[in-house]
């Protein structure tokens, strides 16, 4: 008999799951109330384990039982148990387990997946299940190449969010990507993606969930077929929180190392990944925690979009690993963020909920009392955390069918059009659906760019839909989570409108970046702090310094100063006033009056997309001159349902 060189110890060290240490690879599960406990490792594919260790006492600390494996010789077989692991020359243990073995833990006669696994074995294929195959945990460990990769840090105030499902994003053919629905196909995007603008994408669930569906309400595929879709991933069956999704790779059994370089290839490109985590209720806190610094410290992910009535917020915002990643929940209470020591300045905190959605939405279509919401949403800084905007998200319509539908039309989801919200606040500018009446559809591209100026023109963090940049349409469906087909995946073909929308959206998102009195990542005070004569911002009606707050009102001036803010050579910032006008009438507004020698000058009219080319920047004098160049700035004439964005230069 050859020598044995593959030992048994008890393990020590956390985490849980199956690591590389020191001396070789340990697994750790936590089992508490458990009699009976075995690791099993099987052959891939294996019916029968190869090995079934019984973890005895001396494995044991409290309720978690930690087994270390060790190579001892490097020249023979391995021999477990009476039973030997046939290894080659220089591999190593971590090589061998991750190309050939899969495991589970028996506990009192029943088989149980590890729920820190990093990968599985029966989740090749989207939407099917290989018959009779029982689910296990793969071992996951080879090594990554980061280079010189690290955290981007890119600040909320300077971040253009961009949100995404990774298997809809590039599925259609239209998408021309060599993987379609993959990592490796959002990875050809990268070049779209900065050509556009975006620096940070907020990532629809791609750890490992069971889409894979027999709920009798859901969207029924073929009779034959006898099952439904999760195509989101929330709320989902046997969800493994640790795994990449291995049918969102090209080659499934690597999809640990597509994901990495999918990472490491945005960063490369100056663009943040954020990850969105929903846990199911009940899921252990330690889990949870565990799970985010995994995919901190293991992926390199920069942030989370996380359920806090699920995960504690405070335990979030205190952790010390997840300190400084971006963390973005419904609400943080800001008292309780104090009492435990947590602040803004230590932690990347954003507010991420439906507020500014619900106001921007009604003011675009023109509802009563919307006026003084939709200016506090719009300048919204909370002191103890970012906000993040948004007018479209995954759950609801997409920005053409918020101008295109007043119902939601989800008769395809086999709910009989009882399932998604019934506010959506949306209008169809005259006809449900799709229209080809010139009236009509010009409406709606009025609309489309008056909403996406009302988003990146905000204080707060703009994030944008994806496919919203070009006109994508869900149907009027807004709750297509049973959706795997062309309701949800981005039709890339170009036409011309999608191209008008796509070069507004481009050149809005550089007038953002290149005005920081748009993102100055500060709480605005309304008030005059530097004692030069005008507040840093302020409200105007059809007058100035009149707003009008009143139910019947639809207009709104909004007045930046450029005292507040310095450019790159140290001088005042140009002031910007914007004039909203969502009546359904021509209305005229005064303009302010500016005292540093500077006029007024249209950059944009979303009423016909006019851009307008600003003169360069000039010293700014007063005098006599001034005043005479002032008496024919006094008004402007604002077309309805439009907006003006003027520019002091």
């Amino acid at each position: 008999m050859k020598r044995q060189r593959f030992a048994i110890k008890p393990g020590h060290a956390l985490p849980f799951g199956v690591t590389r240490v020191q001396d070789g690879v340990q697994f750790a599960i936590y089992l508490p109330d458990r009699k009976q406990c075995f690791l099993k490792l099987y052959r891939l594919g294996a019916a029968e384990p190869e090995y079934r260790i019984p973890l005895t006492e001396e494995f044991r600390m409290g309720s978690v039982y930690f087994v270390l494996l060790e190579l001892q010789d490097s020249g023979a077989d391995t021999e477990v148990a009476g039973k030997r692991l046939q290894n080659t020359d220089h591999a190593t243990l971590a090589q061998i387990l991750t190309e050939q073995y899969e495991y589970l833990y028996e506990a009192d006669g029943e088989d149980l997946v590890d729920p820190y696994a990093s990968a599985l074995s029966d989740r090749q294929k989207w939407g099917k299940r290989e018959p009779n195959m029982p689910t296990r945990g793969r071992i996951c460990l080879r090594e990554f190449d980061w280079e010189t990769d690290h955290p981007l840090h890119i600040d909320f105030s300077d971040l253009i969010l961009y949100q995404l499902h990774m298997r809809g994003y590039t599925r259609h053919a239209s998408s021309k990507v060599k993987h379609p629905g993959t990592f490796v196909g959002l990875q050809q995007k990268i070049p779209y993606l900065q050509d556009l603008g975006i620096n940070g994408v907020l990532l629809l669930p791609i750890y490992e969930f069971q889409e894979i569906q027999t709920s009798a309400a859901a969207y029924q595929k073929p009779q034959e077929e006898g099952y439904t879709l999760n195509y989101w991933g929330y709320g989902a069956p046997e969800t493994y929180y640790f795994a990449p999704k291995a049918s969102y790779s090209s080659h499934p059994e690597q999809a640990d190392q597509e994901l990495k370089s999918l990472i490491k290839a945005l960063h490369h490109a100056g663009i943040e990944v954020l990850m969105d985590f929903y846990f199911s209720p009940g899921t252990n806190l330690t889990l949870m925690i565990d799970c985010l610094r995994y995919w901190v410290l293991e992926y390199h992910v920069d942030g989370f979009r996380v359920n806090t009535e699920v995960m504690p917020s405070i335990s979030l915002a205190s952790d010390p690993i997840l300190s400084g990643v971006k963390l973005l929940s419904a609400y943080w209470d800001p008292q309780m963020l104090s009492d435990a020591g947590v602040c803004h300045a230590e932690n990347a905190l954003a507010e991420y909920n439906d507020g500014f959605m619900n106001d921007a939405r009604r003011f675009l279509k023109s509802d009563e009392g919307r006026v003084e919401p939709f200016f506090q949403r719009f300048y919204r800084m909370p002191k103890d955390a970012a906000v993040v905007n948004y007018i479209t998200h995954v759950n609801g319509f997409t920005l053409m069918d918020l101008v295109s539908y007043d119902i939601k039309h989800n008769e395809s989801n086999g709910e009989n059009n009882m399932d998604g919200t019934e506010y959506n606040y949306s209008w169809n500018c005259g006809v449900e659906g799709k229209s080809r009446k010139k009236a009509v559809t010009s409406q709606r591209m009025r609309q489309i760019r008056n909403a996406f100026l009302m988003l990146l023109c905000s204080q707060g963090t703009p994030m944008i839909l994806a496919g919203d940049e070009y006109g994508n349409t869900q149907e009027g469906n807004n709750n297509p989570y049973c959706h795997d087909d062309t309701v949800t995946w981005l039709n890339w073909r170009e036409t011309k409108q999608k191209e008008q929308i796509h070069e507004y959206v481009k050149r809005l998102i550089a007038f953002r970046k290149s005005h920081p009195i748009l993102h100055q990542g500060r709480q605005l005070q309304l008030m005059d702090t530097i004692s030069c004569g005008v507040p840093d911002l302020s409200a105007h009606g059809l007058q100035t310094w009149r707003p009008d707050f009143s139910n019947y009102s639809r207009m709104l001036g909004v007045l930046l100063s450029g005292r507040y803010v310095q450019n790159e050579a140290g001088e005042p910032e140009d002031s910007l006033y914007i004039i909203f006008n969502m009546y359904w009438e021509t209305k005229s507004f005064d303009l302010p009056t500016l005292s540093d020698g500077s006029e007024w000058h249209v950059f944009l009219e979303t009423y016909d997309e006019t851009f307008s080319e600003l003169p360069p920047r000039k010293p700014k004098k007063a005098g006599r001159k001034r005043r005479k160049q002032l008496g024919i700035q006094r008004k402007t004439v604002v077309p309805p349902r439009s907006i003006v964005i003027f520019v002091s230069r």
